[in-house]
């Protein structure tokens, strides 16, 4: 994985807006990406999924292009262009053939700087919305998420899910996606990522000539206080009529640049996400006890800008909840209490190594390594340091971080299916 082949580059316009820029010539394509931090973490509490219409409304119209005529010059340029909003970010990606990259940058520049969220297009991207919402209401595997995520956010904007709620999509107008597209899309908060057969002074230029005059919103982001581990345990049931009864237990976890991010990915394939019959719960709960008919547990998978969730979810019969929530934590402490043994090490590293996800077979692939190296300070070396850092690993640093980062007494435990709501 060696990344000495590619030319990187990273720059600050004068007006905040970061550039970063990959060389890769192995094909005469480019991938952009223009990324705003104003994700669902900006939402106005009252207003869940307003974030996430604001980002998939970006190519629907601009203050000089309807939404016809974006599409059109994307066809003739020969390229693809998509929105996105998630957890933390929202923005506008494209491929487009080497000849063509400055008009993609324009393209871009036009989307995420210049949109007027036409109130009939939004009306029928809301449809989509409540479309997707009502698909998966009694979908017994989201409302478990959706119901844990609650519990552990409360009070924040992350408390609910990205897309929103039924009622609160209902709601939202043109209004209040231009009003958050005026104060949370700026330059400060801005990365532009151009991975591909360019030049990277070129790309500079282009930049700079359709992002440099962007000025700061007339408000900042959106902030909410530190997220806090709860100090009680919770218990939430939820009445579905299904065969199977699902649970999940879990609390706070973990930013993605925690410095002890290497020892808990460890922790997690020996614990629960691992392959097959390797990792402990799913190997204990389903295969050895039969109590499960799945079972899975991470700490690092949902981590990012902001602490995501350490969860142990499983699906089993009504008849066997008990016995299966009681062996679950069982395992949990015993392993915080002992750690993991050298088997499981060895294979929670060789796993992880010859898995690793920067393989930069794409421009995608480069672009998206590129942004984990801005927000989180990876360190472009960081695909020569990974396998050094997991082998680095010792049977203590997993026990330790186990006893930091699991805690068996004071969690959120949510079980829907079958049982009484309380």
């Amino acid at each position: 994985m060696d990344l000495s082949r590619f030319r990187i580059d990273r720059s600050v316009l004068a007006n905040g807006v970061r550039l970063l820029i990959v060389e890769n010539d192995r094909l005469p394509l480019a991938h952009l990406s223009a990324l705003v931090l104003a994700g669902a973490d900006c939402n106005p509490l009252q207003q869940p999924g307003l974030a996430a219409l604001t980002g998939r409304m970006l190519d629907e119209g601009t203050t000089s292009m309807s939404a016809r005529e974006i599409a059109a010059k994307v066809e003739d340029f020969g390229g693809i262009l998509t929105t996105f909003s998630d957890r933390q970010m929202a923005g506008v990606t494209a491929t487009f053939v080497r000849d063509h990259v400055d008009h993609g940058i324009d393209l871009l520049a036009e989307t995420v700087r210049r949109p007027v969220f036409p109130a009939q297009r939004l009306e029928k991207e809301k449809e989509k919305t409540l479309t997707q919402l009502e698909a998966v209401r009694d979908d017994p595997y989201v409302v478990m998420s959706n119901l844990l995520i609650g519990a552990i956010y409360q009070g924040t904007p992350l408390q609910y899910p990205v897309t929103g709620t039924m009622e609160s999509v209902s709601a939202i107008t043109a209004r209040d996606t231009l009003a958050f597209h005026r104060s949370h899309y700026g330059p400060s908060n801005t990365l532009l990522v151009v991975a591909g057969d360019v030049k990277a002074e070129r790309v500079k230029r282009w930049a700079e000539g359709h992002f440099g005059d962007w000025r700061e919103p007339e408000r900042q982001k959106n902030g909410f206080g530190p997220l806090k581990r709860q100090m009680e345990p919770l218990t939430i049931r939820q009445s579905l009529q299904k065969r199977q009864v699902y649970l999940s237990l879990g609390h706070l976890g973990i930013c993605r640049n925690n410095p002890d991010f290497p020892a808990l990915q460890v922790l997690d394939v020996a614990l629960g996400s691992g392959p097959g019959f390797a990792s402990r719960v799913p190997r204990r709960l389903r295969d050895e006890l039969g109590l499960a008919y799945s079972a899975t547990c991470d700490i690092t998978a949902t981590s990012g800008i902001h602490p995501g969730i350490f969860s142990a979810s499983l699906s089993t019969s009504p008849q066997k909840l008990d016995q299966s929530r009681r062996e679950l934590l069982r395992i949990l402490d015993s392993v915080r209490r002992e750690g993991i043994n050298a088997e499981e090490l060895s294979m929670a590293q060789d796993f992880l190594t010859g898995s690793f996800v920067f393989d930069f077979q794409s421009n995608a692939d480069l672009a998206r390594f590129l942004v984990s190296v801005e927000l989180f300070g990876l360190g472009t070396d960081y695909p020569e340091r990974y396998p050094q850092e997991i082998y680095g690993v010792t049977l203590e640093d997993v026990r330790r971080v186990a006893r930091q980062y699991l805690d068996t007494l004071h969690y959120t435990t949510v079980i829907v299916g079958p049982v009484e709501g309380g």
